[in-house]
């Protein structure tokens, strides 16, 4: 069990940006974030270097690892899980995998406008479909996470039971823009559209300080990669 004054570093790249945060006992010592495409192999492990040196710490320090492990960009998550894995392995550490989902709905039940809410993340897939989950207004998921076309996900969202609901995550707005006027008017659209490596890193203690033995990192997709297989001959 990590102890509640326990260093864990967060590690997000799932998307198009990539950030780190170092924190210890709750206290957040560092955070680096920066809007990027591609690169990300590239620029998180100086950026992971930079916010520990940030916080005056190094490598060393680190009781534990955090990383979103899904759903985003294929090799987003690849890059993140791949530096995880093998720090954690380095070190003798504990890695610490947390949804994309869990991160975004966090940072919204942080702010007022989630009060008396539930809260449903909406992340971009760049397919048809979106990827969903809902959480209660306590911050329990309410059921599995769903990859549904935008017009599936506000038949879902306009349920009996499912409002009143604050709308967050990089794809809400799809969905906003297919749902009536009445239906919209119950449901508003939070500012927060990604996963940041502060709400990894914060779960992440979280989970250790429970005393979870942290499973074998595997990313979420909710769906297949797009791959052809070769023609034969």
């Amino acid at each position: 069990m990590l102890s509640t004054s326990g260093t864990i570093i967060g590690i997000d790249s799932s998307t198009g940006a990539c950030s780190i945060a170092v924190c210890r006992g709750g206290a957040m010592l560092a955070h680096f974030h920066e809007d990027m495409t591609r690169g990300q192999s590239e620029r998180l492990a100086p950026m992971a270097e930079a916010g520990l040196a940030a916080a005056g710490l190094g490598f060393s320090d680190l009781d534990a690892i955090a990383v979103t492990r899904g759903p985003g960009s294929f090799t987003g998550l690849r890059i993140g899980m791949a530096f995880a894995k093998g720090l954690g392995q380095a070190l003798g550490i504990p890695v610490f995998g947390v949804t994309g989902f869990d991160a975004v709905a966090r940072a919204v039940f942080a702010t007022e406008a989630a009060a008396g809410r539930g809260v449903a993340v909406i992340l971009e897939s760049r397919r048809a479909d979106l990827f969903l989950q809902i959480f209660t207004t306590g911050g329990a998921p309410d059921g599995p996470p769903v990859a549904l076309p935008p017009e599936d996900i506000a038949a879902r969202l306009c349920q009996a039971g499912a409002a009143p609901l604050l709308l967050a995550g990089d794809a809400a707005d799809k969905v906003l823009a297919v749902l009536d006027q009445e239906s919209a008017a119950m449901l508003r659209s939070s500012s927060i559209t990604a996963p940041d490596a502060r709400e990894v890193a914060l779960i992440g203690l979280e989970m250790a300080a429970d005393g979870d033995i942290p499973p074998a990192l595997q990313p979420l997709y909710l769906r297949a990669p797009d791959v052809t297989a070769p023609r034969a001959g």
